[in-house]
């Protein structure tokens, strides 16, 4: 049987495509599932609004830059023979990137994804379709997954192999396995805030504050102060204020990196010296010093197990996903 095309004036191209997509999907096993309008939504998602060349060319650009500087402005000679990529680049990577560059990027790319639909009212063209509000919801949340997991691999990968080139340090396989796992909380927990915020509210200047406002009170603010609360005493408590306000349940940088430590011990990753310096300040460790030797002494405080911050973030991006969704699904999207 041939089937005529509309008339030219009339012609809609993406109802025509999916009139003869729902034909494929009843004449052929083959198509069927195929076509459907989660996945047309996830390619265009994908690679219309997420996975375009500038994008992420500039993604990555920008999540390499410092760890690269770092690693070709120091002379081969001012290595030591046995250096560990972990030990050498460890604070500058992991401050750097998955702290800092990762988490904006996500934010950047993933809130405006739900949140400028609603501003520019093409989500009534959207549920108009036979797609729930949460099937929208998941399948723009795979879209940024996949976007994040290229852009963290590919960005890592250049980073390791550059090092490699230029030195042959110790313990590439443990620094690109730790780094990659942690991305990947990292990533879960910042893109599962973004799709939230951008569910909640409708414009997109406030789906990107939210999330950037956290980042920088955790990686800027807390950063500069917490030193002075993890050692200034308040009246006659002999805590600092850290521990005497039990500041630590609302530090997301305490907890994130205290799930980095507890990656290091799954993987049996030796913690370097100079990475406890800088979780000392994060308040991973407390340090002190031996009265003979003036040699420093690291001792892990256990305010939470990593697996307990684990669970602490985890609970905190899906209550905001979930509260997201509900309010998504009630929200009359006409107006």
């Amino acid at each position: 049987m041939i089937r005529k095309m509309p008339p030219k004036e009339n012609f809609d191209v993406s109802a025509f495509l999916s009139k003869d997509k729902i034909i494929k999907s009843k004449e052929s096993g083959l198509f069927k599932g195929l076509n459907t309008p989660s996945i047309v939504l996830f390619k265009k998602t994908l690679f219309k609004d997420i996975f375009t060349i500038p994008k992420v060319s500039i993604s990555i650009i920008l999540m390499i830059f410092l760890p690269l500087l770092a690693i070709l402005m120091v002379p081969s000679s001012f290595i030591l023979e046995d250096e560990t990529l972990l030990n050498f680049i460890g604070i500058t990577y992991v401050e750097y990137t998955p702290c800092i560059m990762f988490p904006i990027i996500l934010t950047v790319i993933g809130a405006p994804l739900i949140a400028e639909e609603l501003k520019s009212r093409t989500m009534l063209t959207l549920i108009s379709k036979p797609i729930s509000r949460g099937e929208i919801l998941v399948t723009k949340y795979l879209a940024l997954t996949c976007f994040g997991l290229v852009i963290n691999f590919t960005s890592l990968s250049l980073i390791t192999l550059t090092a490699l080139w230029k030195y042959p340090f110790e313990g590439i396989g443990e620094f690109f396995i730790v780094n990659f796992l942690f991305s990947l909380v990292v990533q879960f927990f910042f893109q599962t805030l973004a799709i939230g915020f951008s569910s909640l509210v409708r414009k997109t200047r406030n789906a990107l504050l939210f999330p950037l406002l956290l980042i920088i009170i955790t990686f800027f603010v807390l950063m500069t102060f917490r030193p002075l609360f993890l050692y200034m005493q308040l009246g006659n408590s002999e805590d600092p204020i850290y521990v005497q306000f039990q500041l630590y349940h609302y530090d997301l940088g305490y907890h994130l990196f205290n799930v980095y430590i507890g990656i290091m011990e799954i993987t049996s990753v030796k913690v370097p010296e100079n990475m406890m310096f800088f979780f000392a300040i994060m308040g991973i460790y407390t340090q002190s010093y031996n009265e003979d030797t003036w040699e420093s002494i690291f001792t892990r405080n256990d305010y939470y197990s990593p697996l307990g911050s684990l669970i602490l973030l985890f609970a905190i991006a899906l209550g905001i996903m979930l509260l997201g969704y509900f309010i998504f699904r009630r929200r009359d999207i006409s107006r």
